[in-house]
């Protein structure tokens, strides 16, 4: 399985750098695209460089961007594979999944994503890029998080995801500085550095690696790398490997909050984009309500597992959450205790009084050990 994994990985690296055009197939797939299922904040959709305000609804097409600072924004493709774009992230939808588009490829140039994916086919693909790497996934949960000029970090939470560092082969051999020798070091450079991540593991990455990987992409587009400079990488033994890495508490009830809603009303949300049809507001509202519905039920599922928890002091609660927070309500009583899940309006707390469904209006602030964080604007 494994083998077959990062097989399909090599595949999909090597085909990179051929396609310079976003979003462009030779056959279009008109039913290529994704909705926007759930929205918290104000999030930047970019449309052929035109910039408009996301709403609940929208469909999101092959070229398309979306640009968060304080908002978030949950997607749901065609085939159903579910994203969750949060704040501070820059993401451009290489390809999107259709009737006849086996492929998503999402790529960011900063920010954290949540990706819930659906069971593929064999000719089917789902991957997310860097400007220096890569995560090839087959049916799974995990975390995909990158700040601009670092090294991208990888978190399985379900399944396996196969990650490398890419580059161009191609344009290695278009360029004249190089030898068939030099190429073949690189490739098989490249091969040595792939992992694949399984349950509860990350990645750990070798900066000096990383920062090669940066150098080669942008020289070989030049067409100006030389040998000497290609030692720098082959010469460097460890690049990718994993680490044990738990999926927390938080964390498996944040992928709990990542719903997907029918998808019939997504596939018919985007055939009728796709056939110029007037955005219906039932199907709107209809995604909107299916999906509070899923949310609500996911938040109530969370809400009786910390119950089943019984934890009641806050050691226990320290122990468990990583984090001991005191919660200030609106009324003036304080919880202490661990914020375990937020969603939308809702937070759920779990606190030595027990666990609580709070909506952000009945919370005036959240305290941690060294500052507070407000949820609403004082008056």
């Amino acid at each position: 399985m494994k083998k077959l994994v990062i097989l399909f990985l090599l595949t999909l690296t090597f085909s990179q750098c051929e396609k310079f055009s976003f979003g462009q197939k030779d056959s279009k797939d008109e039913t290529a695209g994704a909705v926007v299922t759930f929205l918290q904040g104000q999030v930047v959709l970019m449309k052929e460089g035109k910039e408009t305000f996301a709403n609940l609804g929208d469909v999101v097409k092959p070229g398309d961007r979306i640009l968060s600072k304080l908002g978030k924004v949950d997607l749901q493709t065609y085939r159903g594979e579910v994203i969750r774009i949060k704040e501070n992230s820059d993401v451009l939808f290489r390809d999107l999944a259709g009737d006849k588009q086996p492929n998503t490829e999402l790529f960011i140039l900063a920010g954290n994503l949540l990706v819930k994916s659906v069971k593929l086919k064999a000719n089917q693909n789902l991957s997310i890029s860097s400007p220096t790497m890569v995560a090839g996934v087959r049916g799974t949960i995990f975390s995909f998080e990158l700040e601009k000029g670092s090294v991208p970090k990888v978190k399985v939470y379900e399944g396996a995801v196969a990650v490398a560092f890419k580059t161009g082969p191609k344009l290695v051999e278009l360029n004249d500085g190089l030898s068939k020798e030099n190429y073949d070091q690189l490739v098989k450079t490249l091969e040595e550095n792939e992992i694949v991540l399984e349950s509860g593991e990350t990645m750990e990455v070798n900066p000096s690696l990383n920062e090669m990987v940066y150098i080669i992409n942008a020289k070989m587009a030049a067409s100006s790398i030389t040998k000497d400079e290609l030692a720098g990488l082959t010469d460097l033994y460890k690049g990718i490997s994993k680490v044990e890495s738990p999926v927390t508490p938080k964390e498996k009830a944040e992928a709990e909050t990542l719903v997907a809603i029918d998808n019939s009303l997504v596939q018919k949300q985007v055939e009728n984009k796709a056939e110029n049809q007037a955005v219906t507001q039932e199907i709107v509202e209809n995604i909107e309500k299916e999906h509070e519905s899923k949310r609500n039920e996911a938040l109530t599922n969370i809400t009786t597992e910390a119950e089943k928890m019984g934890l009641q002091n806050e050691e226990d609660i320290q122990n468990h959450y990583s984090v001991l927070e005191t919660i200030h309500k609106s009324n003036g009583e304080v919880l202490s205790g661990a914020v375990v899940a937020q969603l939308g309006d809702i937070f759920i707390v779990h606190s030595t009084k027990g666990v609580f469904q709070l909506k952000v209006d009945d919370i005036e602030y959240v305290e941690y050990k060294n500052f507070k964080v407000l949820t609403k604007t004082k008056k």
